[in-house]
């Protein structure tokens, strides 16, 4: 019998906690995930949910602050036992990061392509005027127009959509394996976001790179990922195929993500979707489940008792009454 490959990317009972005075406040309460080889995931959820600190906190890029533990391993190396020097040869080489706003991520006094030649230089890519061929190679294949005259341009001459390209090129500037797209397109009108999306998954059909994609909208998510994970308060909700969940959710939180999205097929005076209520302070979580005060199907025991994430058929959901089993 064949074996199955380990993941790329695996997380077991991973969390991320942070000290407030003499409160301990769980932004990732043990998470378990897998990233595979050539595959694209995504993790959805609203603001606060623990998203971004899910992926970054394993490459130490969480606050400084923040108390990590559980498992974390890439390609079979514990991530959590590395030094900062074999973390900084990861980072870059082996796993790339895009995050939303790309003027955080771009140097503001730096040209593009002096940015793009210093990571290629920092990895041992590449160096001097081949360093230089390279990064106008890579702008090319961002779809960066004229790319030979951008590599000479600084980034506030670039558009939002262009900066985040560049963003996009740096990030697959060694080839990693593995690439975090931590909201690459909320800031970004619609046209645009198209075109980044069209891109990403252009690379993923390379079958060469393994993409980890968060992000607050399920519609940007569903375009690019094979499997989705619903974050809610540090916790996965509901995990699965991604056209299973889209089709049919099992925990009331994924109905109502789903319900946010406008159809091109609605009225155009049908008022948007909303989620009552607000997502919870992780420094005064409620009780029980979460997700109660806003669910409509909320009993005493959501009030009282943590559902545990358990498998059902093609998915797993942490909810005492899910809608499907």
């Amino acid at each position: 019998m064949p074996s199955i490959p380990a993941p790329l990317l695996e997380l077991r009972r991973f969390f991320v906690r942070f000290r407030a005075g003499g409160d301990s406040i769980e932004a990732v309460a043990g998470v378990t995930l897998t990233v595979a080889r050539g595959e694209c995931i995504g993790i959805v959820g609203e603001s606060g949910a623990g998203k971004s600190q899910l992926l970054l906190a394993p490459f130490r890029l969480a606050a400084s602050r923040a108390e990590v533990g559980g498992e974390a391993m890439l390609a079979g190396q514990d991530l959590l036992a590395l030094e900062e020097r074999a973390l900084d040869r990861i980072r870059g080489a082996h796993v790339g990061f895009v995050f939303q706003d790309p003027m955080s991520t771009l140097t503001p006094h730096r040209t593009i392509g002096a940015q793009l030649v210093e990571v290629l230089e920092h990895h041992g890519r590449a160096r001097g005027a081949s360093a230089r061929a390279s990064a106008q190679a890579l702008l090319a294949r961002a779809g960066i127009d004229a790319p030979a005259r951008r590599i000479g341009q600084y980034p506030h001459e670039l558009s939002g959509g262009q900066r985040q390209r560049v963003a996009i090129a740096l990030a697959l500037a060694c080839e990693p394996e593995l690439l975090i797209a931590d909201e690459p397109t909320t800031a970004l009108d619609v046209t645009v976001q198209a075109g980044i999306l069209a891109m990403l998954d252009g690379e993923k059909h390379t079958g060469r790179l393994a993409i980890a994609l968060v992000s607050h909208d399920f519609g940007v998510v569903s375009r690019l990922a094979q499997r989705v994970y619903v974050m809610y308060a540090g916790r996965i909700v509901e995990q699965g195929p991604t056209d299973v969940l889209t089709r049919s959710p099992a925990h009331p939180y994924t109905a109502a993500l789903l319900a946010c999205i406008p159809r091109m097929d609605d009225p155009l005076e049908m008022p948007l979707e909303a989620i009552p209520g607000q997502p919870p302070d992780p420094r005064a979580l409620p009780t029980g489940c979460a997700f109660h005060p806003r669910c409509p199907r909320a009993d005493e025991r959501c009030r009282t008792e943590v559902p545990v994430l358990a498998p059902g058929g093609a998915r797993a959901v942490a909810c005492h009454h899910p809608l499907r089993s």
